[in-house]
């Protein structure tokens, strides 16, 4: 079972920390989902070559991907976040001498697809959270949890 303690101990010491009104910010429509100078880990930073989520936690053993959307979610963003999160967060930390192994299905990761509820009508909000269900059951092996949520929730849940 991978140290998670010993990972976030690590990020702590070598992973650059923004705000999450810049880890939030969509450069197209140039606002921030998160209007917020609160710290977390710029989980971009790891891995510029692939699309990773936004920023990561660690909280109760477990880690936890945090994806921020303002506009239109097409399912292949969702897949790519989710895959390519646990791909790049793995290879991080094995290339920096956390040798354990990963096993699937796995309860120790989850992922939170975080879209702007005040950018967001309310078709478009059914289709965010149809796709989130039908991912949710599609990746139940890969994730503990898999959510969409709107980004007031978002703050409430990790008290930003």
């Amino acid at each position: 079972m991978m140290r998670i303690k010993d990972i976030e101990d690590f990020f702590i010491a070598n992973v650059v920390k923004r705000e999450f009104r810049i880890l939030s910010f969509d450069s197209n429509n140039n606002a921030s989902i998160i209007n917020s100078s609160k710290l977390n880990f710029d989980f971009d930073e790891i891995n510029k070559k692939i699309k990773t989520s936004d920023t990561i936690f660690f909280k109760d053993g477990k880690v936890i991907f945090v994806e921020f959307k303002r506009g239109k979610i097409p399912d292949t963003d969702f897949r790519l976040k989710a895959t390519e999160s646990i791909i790049s967060f793995y290879n991080y930390v094995f290339l920096n001498g956390f040798k354990d192994s990963l096993c699937f299905p796995s309860d120790l990761f989850q992922i939170y697809i975080v879209y702007d509820r005040n950018n967001c009508t309310p078709i478009r909000e059914m289709a965010i959270s149809s796709s989130g269900r039908k991912l949710q059951v599609e990746y139940k092996h890969f994730f503990s949890k898999y959510e969409v949520i709107d980004n007031d929730r978002f703050q409430k849940i990790f008290k930003i």
